[in-house]
């Protein structure tokens, strides 16, 4: 009998949208959100929350268009 761990639920920093990747889907949500125009849960709000300054707004997206681009390899 083999065990294997189930696959983590858990979504990386980054992954607002939560389709498992960071990329500018999630900088256009982070900014939906920052104009009121979208609403963001909870653990959605955790991840859209990049640069850990206990807010979720412009600076953020930048960081994932960043992340998104290469120019900086993680948050």
């Amino acid at each position: 009998v083999t065990v294997v761990p189930a696959p983590s639920t858990e979504l990386a920093l980054g992954d607002v949208n939560g389709d498992g990747g960071v990329d500018s889907l999630d900088a256009a949500k982070i900014l939906q959100y920052d104009a009121g125009l979208v609403l963001l849960t909870a653990k959605a709000l955790e991840r859209a929350d990049v640069n850990k300054d206990g807010g979720v707004d412009a600076l953020d997206a930048s960081k994932v268009l960043q992340y998104d681009a290469g120019i900086i390899s993680k948050f």
